[in-house]
């Protein structure tokens, strides 16, 4: 019978301890400035030319808009997402609590890939086509597109995939469809007229950069890498275009085994 008697008891010890043990733990996540956000940083990753400036983290901390002594707990991680990716230069967005009292907005940036005469200026664009900045000047490191329809994403894949050598040496990237994508590249000493580049798709762009810094020379101003294993070369005033033998390519080491790397002697700076 007694122990009937002491259970009851116990059981109400326990409650009367656990209860208030847990609202005081709700309190103090949910409401105290134990832990509430004191500091607010901003982590950036992702690289891109210079052309696109310094990543304005001003604009990211105008929209976070969460006040300093708001409880960790109750930060809107999902609202603050979608007003940071929001912003242009914004690939993607992250919210990481750092307990006991700092808040990271972990982003990665878009990277410009070529620029697009825009109406105030020039677009610098991503992959994507999404306009990341606008700056007054054509850039010297993005190449200019000058494409439409469906030639659009394919010049900016192109423009992508170029190592970063031919990007600079190229000015203009052209494209009415996803198969003649055209480089014009800027005139050097290398190239003292500069040279036009009939790239085709935008498959196979490793080989057919290697291929062209293989082929490239002040002999010529034309060359056609669209089929990288039976490239073409030529000069404006030529009415015939000569073509390169697929051994003369083998010999300088494109071709020994097709999508490898190349000789690491060839260099890209020979094109610009």
């Amino acid at each position: 019978m007694s122990t009937h008697r002491r259970r009851p008891r116990v059981l109400w010890w326990v409650i009367a301890l656990v209860v208030p043990t847990l609202i005081a733990g709700a309190w103090v996540v949910w409401f105290s400035p134990w832990l509430s956000v004191e500091n607010v940083r901003v982590v950036v990753s992702g690289e891109a030319p210079d052309s696109a400036g310094e990543f304005p983290i001003t604009d990211v901390e105008a929209v976070i808009d969460v006040p300093e002594g708001t409880p960790m707990v109750r930060v809107p991680a999902d609202v603050i997402v979608a007003r940071v990716s929001a912003l242009p230069q914004v690939r993607s967005a992250q919210v990481v609590r750092e307990w006991p009292r700092t808040l990271v907005i972990d982003i990665e940036r878009r990277t410009p890939v070529a620029a697009a005469v825009g109406a105030d200026g020039y677009d610098l664009v991503d992959l994507e086509g999404m306009v990341v900045t606008v700056v007054a000047d054509q850039p010297a490191d993005l190449p200019l597109v000058a494409a439409s329809g469906a030639g659009l994403p394919a010049a900016l894949a192109v423009a992508a995939q170029l190592p970063a050598e031919l990007r600079d040496a190229t000015e203009v990237i052209e494209a009415t469809t996803r198969n003649d994508v055209t480089l014009i590249l800027r005139a050097s000493a290398t190239l003292p007229n500069g040279g036009e580049v009939v790239w085709g798709d935008a498959e196979q762009g490793q080989l057919k950069a290697e291929v062209l810094q293989a082929l490239v020379s002040a002999e010529w101003d034309r060359y056609n890498v669209s089929a990288p294993t039976a490239p073409t070369t030529a000069r404006s005033a030529d009415s015939t275009t000569p073509t390169v033998d697929d051994t003369d390519i083998t010999d300088a080491g494109v071709l020994a085994e097709p999508g490898a790397s190349s000789d690491p002697d060839l260099d890209v700076a020979a094109v610009g």
